[in-house]
């Protein structure tokens, strides 16, 4: 009878084990896997618009330096660098999940043509660089740390602004933490997600209404035995309470994606200079597309403020700013090389009055 029992007992671990096994290996591949197709994922948020980018992508194929780097993971890894004529200064764009550096063209024009130099990566299992498995931001985060390090190299340790969108923006939080350069001034993060077993849940429960356990730890376990990391370690919650560098948060009301309380979670957590912007009805990383002006308006007056400002003030020909400080109030005097400016300078004490 004990015998009997033992192998009742056993019968059903077997069982649970075999069918625990399945289920992570199933939501593994259907979420990370590079090779299993991705469109019941990515199609969440579409509307069915596409923009004839062809100008844009001729652009980025005539205008590209091509680079390669070791990933931390031994894969290939390779990414874009846009030299721009007379610029000293770097913005990294860093693309989103399923996506690559040529459908970011039209961030890495847009960013050349405000005077930059531009460099884009392919993460992880994306674009031209090799992998097996999608690393959302973890391992990804890393590779990029590496990448800054060598344009900075490369560049004189010049300045440098971080930009990324969806799993790119998680790239970016995540690389907070690793000890960036010093020479990284600003971070801006579009649509990006804090963590990722918390992105994960609300899209098993979004797509299949299935409740976390057991699925999460299953598949939990399956990418850490197939990809080396558990979700866990992709959380930049730490990484955003301790940095110092001025951030800009963006992010679509409607998100159907990466929900808005991301995005706010992620303004809440930051303790340094700060700013957050919301798009009414936007769903996932819509908003350069349907609000472009104010969009880059936006990050534009951003890293002016705070990447860019001595330029800025020699572009508003501004001589001479005096700051006195009267019984803990601070008084501001510009005095401009001419009078062409006079109609910005209401704009420009704006700007000057948050920085001071």
């Amino acid at each position: 009878m004990k015998k009997h029992f033992k192998k009742i007992l056993l019968g059903i671990l077997v069982i649970l084990v075999v069918a625990f096994g399945f289920t992570g290996n199933y939501f593994y591949n259907f979420a990370l896997n590079p090779k299993v197709d991705k469109s019941a994922i990515v199609n969440q948020d579409s509307d069915g618009n596409k923009e004839d980018k062809k100008a844009v992508e001729n652009w980025f194929e005539t205008t590209k330096k091509e680079l390669t780097m070791d990933s931390v993971t031994k894969n290939k890894l390779v990414g874009y660098k846009f030299e721009n004529p007379g610029a000293k200064k770097w913005i990294i764009v860093v693309h989103g999940y399923t996506s690559s550096s040529f459908k970011m063209a039209n961030y890495i024009k847009k960013f050349y043509d405000m005077g930059y130099n531009v460099f884009a990566p392919d993460l992880i299992a994306h674009g031209k660089s090799g992998g097996d498995f999608i690393s959302m931001g973890g391992y990804d985060s890393t590779d990029l740390v590496n990448w800054i390090k060598k344009i900075s190299e490369d560049s004189g340790s010049a300045d440098i602004a971080l930009f990324g969108i969806s799993m790119g923006a998680a790239t970016v939080m995540n690389s907070l933490g690793k000890n960036l350069p010093s020479n990284v001034k600003v971070f801006i993060e579009d649509s990006g997600y804090v963590n990722l077993k918390t992105e994960f849940t609300y899209q098993l429960k979004k797509l299949f209404n299935l409740p976390s356990f057991p699925v999460i730890p299953a598949a939990n376990t399956m990418t850490k035995l197939r990809a080396g990391y558990f979700f866990g370690d992709v959380d930049a919650t730490e990484a955003l309470k301790n940095t110092k560098l001025p951030a800009l948060v963006l992010h679509g009301e409607a998100d159907g994606f990466v929900p808005i309380e991301h995005g706010k979670a992620a303004y809440e957590l930051i303790n340094s200079k700060k700013e957050f912007h919301s798009f009414p009805g936007m769903k996932h990383v819509q908003a350069e597309r349907k609000f472009r002006e104010q969009y880059w308006n936006i990050v534009g007056e951003f890293l002016n403020k705070n990447f860019n400002l001595e330029e800025w003030l020699k572009h508003m020909k501004i001589r001479k700013i005096h700051i006195k400080e009267y019984n803990g109030l601070k008084n501001l005097n510009i005095n401009f090389e001419s009078n062409d400016k006079v109609l910005n300078t209401i704009k420009t004490i704006e700007i000057l009055k948050e920085i001071i």
